[in-house]
């Protein structure tokens, strides 16, 4: 008889659902198999960003070890339902399986819980609102939008609800949302405790920069939190609750589950949550994806109260076929300021969320300036980054100043789906050190003139974030420093005090988040892998402002297209959200 253990290693586990296995599998002597295999591969599931194992669509992740499983799903629950190590939801247990066939860790079922419950709380009007005022500060602000406004319809939303969601794609204005939001916020009260982060330092250093409002300091949400290496809970809890009137999340598609969870438990029931992002990006690195759980099916449907409350918007009234438990508290951003739905980049993003590769590979076979597709051949790949990189390189060559470098440095870049292999960031790295130390860079060295770094720890004291990047430059004396524009400052930092770093000709598009580029090129490796999908593609095409080149095969790019990015989340059902 095969054990969970050697089974799962034999067809290609990672070691931690192998290990978890085996322990569930000493825990239920004498039981079936199955709980013990179910274990792995819920772990496996996990680690690939689902929050929980759904056994109706379990085969797309039981890697050959199907044939040791119950063929139907309800043998299959009759027998976890029997093992001592599953539980009911509301039991204690290590592994919790609910009615509609989802199987949760233990930790995962009770964050997910929490997160709907503590929602549900906030899903009301907030009390005395000056809707006299609001409504001024409305109309005041003025507007070319035609059509209903859906920047007011946001802003009117998150001062009037004590739980609000904001999705929308780049350029819709969210940032502008959020400093009207504290503009409006500040007439309706000035002793409003408001707080302001994001889940990572460079998206928090960003909105920073931004607002440029004096007495407002965004922070990153482990920061907030007090959570630390050495401190997984952080400060913060439902004992010792924020002292916050009202929290503004921007970049909320990158925040998981379990942190959700410790945010929303760390706030007291008055405290006010506004959640801003998109929705259509990349969910977070660790398990779950809460803002896109939040926004799936939702258009914003609005209730006769609050039409009436905002008649200026002119809103119309909700038929009778639309979800109601999001009323009120959700809006989706439908104008981009950055370009619009008949350019090149505007239609392909439109195109790649509805899966449509057809139409995608005929915009890409137009002659078109703004976009461009070529093969990943190494002479492809070669000709399209040097030459992406040239204005960079010249003014590096030429000696120009450090603004003028980091200005043309910004100016493009490669986003890559993988770190590393064949077409992949350290291809790419490699190939530029190996071009420019042919152009006599000194490439080889670990420092030179031009290096471009890539900040990957936190480093307060430093004030350098996860995702900065800065240029390796000789000061005004001649000593080799890394110059950093912060705001509209240049930040010099010896080489020996840098935090953890890594060369940044190309970046993972997950990386690439939040950033905005001039040109970028978005390479894709010729194998297919798991990590490809149209969220992935849209991310990294609508990093652009104004010129995208893909390198990519056409079989790569179609399927890429075609393969949505979905994680298993009990969530939606929890809150109640109809699809």
């Amino acid at each position: 008889m095969f054990r969970a253990l050697s089974l799962l290693r034999q067809c290609g586990f990672s070691e931690i659902a192998c290990q978890f296995a085996d322990f569930i599998e000493r825990k239920t002597q004498g039981e079936p198999l199955t709980t013990s295999l179910t274990a792995g591969l819920l772990t496996e599931a996990v680690s690939q960003g689902h929050v929980c194992l759904n056994l109706h669509q379990v085969p797309a992740v039981t890697k050959g070890v199907s044939d040791y499983l119950p063929e139907q799903v309800a043998t299959w629950t009759e027998i976890l339902k029997t093992s001592r190590v599953v539980g009911e939801p509301g039991e204690y247990r290590p592994l919790i399986l609910t009615d509609a066939g989802q199987v949760y860790l233990y930790r995962f079922w009770l964050d997910e819980r929490d997160v709907a419950s503590l929602i549900r709380l906030r899903l009301k009007p907030v009390e005395n609102v000056d809707f006299t005022q609001l409504n001024q500060d409305l109309i005041n602000w003025k507007s070319h939008t035609v059509g209903t406004d859906w920047q007011k319809v946001a802003v009117a939303m998150a001062v009037s609800r004590q739980f609000g969601v904001i999705s929308g794609g780049p350029g819709t204005g969210k940032t502008s949302i959020v400093l009207k939001i504290l503009q409006c916020l500040e007439q309706q009260s000035n002793s409003l405790q408001i707080g302001l982060a994001a889940p990572t330092g460079k998206a928090a250093a960003r909105l920073q920069q931004a607002i440029r409002q004096p007495g407002y300091e965004v922070k990153t949400l482990h920061r907030l939190l007090g959570i630390t290496e050495q401190n997984h809970f952080g400060r913060y809890n439902h004992k010792r609750t924020l002292p916050l009137d009202v929290l503004i999340i921007d970049e909320a598609s990158m925040i998981d589950i379990s942190l959700m969870a410790k945010l929303m438990r760390a706030m007291s029931e008055q405290t006010r949550l506004i959640l801003l992002g998109d929705s259509q990006q990349l969910a977070s690195v660790e398990s779950g994806a809460v803002l896109a759980n939040l926004s799936e099916g939702q258009q914003g449907v609005f209730s006769d109260t609050f039409i009436e409350q905002f008649s200026c918007l002119g809103l119309e009234k909700a038929s009778s076929n639309t979800p109601e438990l999001l009323i009120d508290s959700f809006v989706r951003l439908k104008h981009s300021y950055r370009f619009s739905d008949e350019s090149a980049i505007g239609k392909l993003s439109q195109l790649i969320n509805q899966g449509d590769s057809g139409s995608v590979i005929n915009i890409l076979t137009l002659p078109d300036s703004d976009i461009s597709w070529r093969q990943t051949t190494s002479d492809d790949i070669h000709e399209v980054v040097t030459a992406g990189y040239q204005a960079y390189i010249e003014t590096v060559e030429n000696q120009a100043s450090h603004e003028k470098i980091l200005h043309a440095f910004e100016r493009y870049r490669v986003l890559s789906a993988l770190r590393q292999g064949p077409q992949s960031v350290a291809s790419i790295n490699q190939m530029m050190s190996r071009y420019l130390g042919r152009r006599g860079w000194r490439a080889a060295d670990s420092y030179y003139v031009g290096r471009p770094i890539l900040i990957t720890q936190n480093q307060y004291r430093q004030q350098l974030f996860n995702g900065d990047i800065g240029i390796v430059l000789p000061d005004e004396t001649g000593q080799l420093k890394a110059c950093f524009k912060v705001a509209e400052t240049f930040q010099w930092v010896s080489l020996n005090r840098l935090p953890a770093h890594e060369t940044v000709f190309a970046m993972t598009i997950h990386k690439s988040q939040g950033s905005e580029f001039d040109e970028v090129s978005v390479l894709l490796p010729d194998e297919f892998s798991p990590v490809l999908n149209r969220e992935l593609l849209y991310t990294a095409l609508t990093r652009a402002r104004e010129k995208v080149a893909f390198l990519s095969s056409e079989l790569t790019l179609r399927q890429t297209i075609e393969t949505r990015h979905h994680r298993e989340s009990g969530l939606s059902e929890q809150l109640g959200i109809n699809g």
